[in-house]
């Protein structure tokens, strides 16, 4: 399953940082408690879930670039 999931960082309504961890059918299996200012704390939230999936891939949907896949690996 971990190959088919990914954790998904993007900016909520209200322009703060959350994350969910989808499968690859879009099923959210866990997602942000709340939403955070900072992106360095909603990656601090989520890494009691990269505990568990550790090979999960990131994707930050905040940056608007081609290069924005994967990136948040620390």
């Amino acid at each position: 399953m971990e190959q088919a999931a990914k954790f998904i960082i993007y900016h909520d309504f209200d322009g703060e940082y959350r994350w969910r961890l989808r499968t690859l059918a879009g099923e959210t299996i866990a997602a942000s408690e709340m939403g955070h200012f900072e992106k360095s704390e909603c990656a601090q939230e989520m890494e009691h879930w990269r505990l568990e999936y550790p090979d999960v891939p990131i994707r930050d949907a905040t940056i608007r670039s081609p290069e924005r896949q994967l990136s948040l690996k620390s």
